[in-house]
């Protein structure tokens, strides 16, 4: 039994190298090679040639087998990308071959199969997308960015969930005080743009892809209020912008004052108020205590 077991895991371990490996993939399907195509990945032992050898005498069985995986990959990849409406209609909207261009992606990563991680494979993909000459204007380039500051909130808050989320938190009706210490929610982060992307995040499935958006620096909160809801995002000025920056760390209103620079108490207090409204910051009382 011992023997047939270890039979098994080494017929496995080949056949995952073999799904995961053109040169290998090649082999067995007997397509011709050039010399100086050599891989590290044909130095096999003879016990892993004997399971290639038999691999390859069933060729047409292999193929079907290989493409069925590679094409579930690439597919899953696709879906991946749902996570991510604004990538998504660039992708599938802007000219290109969505199956084709995932599919080059599933081969640039080594064939990696992220199983049920769609978080993961979305952000593999969308930096992939990020260099490809096709989304290279400012527009595509910022909202790729956008969606990328997305999914590595979403990835980080499922590995290191808080302890209280956004919705969860009492919304005092009294407004901020000076004394009162705030701190940044870890359900939330900054994003910056070099274009208004205002219509294409209202119209995230339907936006027109060709148009040419208003230039100009724009930050965006991209908040996740519970932990079944997606993405939120909300533009912010750019004083509540450096506020959310800086409230990293607790501050008190007198202490945001002093770290802004020139910020009145009364507009500390204003934009500490709207952050708070937002649940993009919270009282430290409140932020740790359900």
């Amino acid at each position: 039994m011992r023997a047939g077991m270890r039979d098994a895991r080494l017929v496995w371990d080949v056949w995952r190298r073999i799904l995961t490996s053109d040169a290998l993939v090649d082999e067995v399907l007997a397509a011709p090679r050039e010399p100086d195509r050599a891989s590290p990945e044909l130095e096999l032992g003879p016990a892993e040639r004997a399971v290639l050898a038999e691999y390859a005498s069933d060729p047409i069985s292999a193929d079907i087998t290989i493409g069925m995986f590679r094409r579930g990959l690439t597919r899953n990849v696709l879906i991946a990308l749902r996570l991510v409406p604004l990538t998504h209609r660039l992708l599938f909207s802007g000219g290109l071959d969505p199956s084709s261009v995932a599919a080059d992606f599933v081969q640039s990563i080594g064939y990696r199969d992220d199983g049920p991680s769609f978080w993961r494979s979305a952000a593999a993909f969308v930096a992939y997308l990020a260099e490809l000459p096709a989304f290279c204007r400012a527009a595509p380039r910022d909202a790729l960015a956008l969606e990328a500051a997305a999914i590595a909130l979403m990835r980080r808050l499922g590995q290191a969930p808080p302890a209280v989320w956004p919705d969860g938190l009492v919304r005092h009706a009294v407004a901020a005080r000076a004394s009162d210490r705030h701190v940044a929610s870890p359900t939330a982060v900054l994003a910056h743009s070099s274009c208004d992307l205002t219509a294409w995040l209202e119209d995230p499935y339907g936006f027109d892809v060709e148009a040419e958006l208003e230039p100009g620096e724009h930050h965006w909160l991209i908040q996740v209020p519970n932990p079944e809801a997606a993405p939120e995002y909300a533009e912010l000025s750019p004083r509540a912008a450096r506020a959310f920056v800086e409230l990293a760390v607790p501050r008190a209103a007198t202490e945001l004052c002093a770290a802004l620079e020139g910020v009145s108490l009364a507009d500390a207090l204003e934009v500490i108020d709207a952050l708070v409204e937002l649940g993009a910051v919270a009282r430290v009382e409140d932020e740790v205590s359900p």
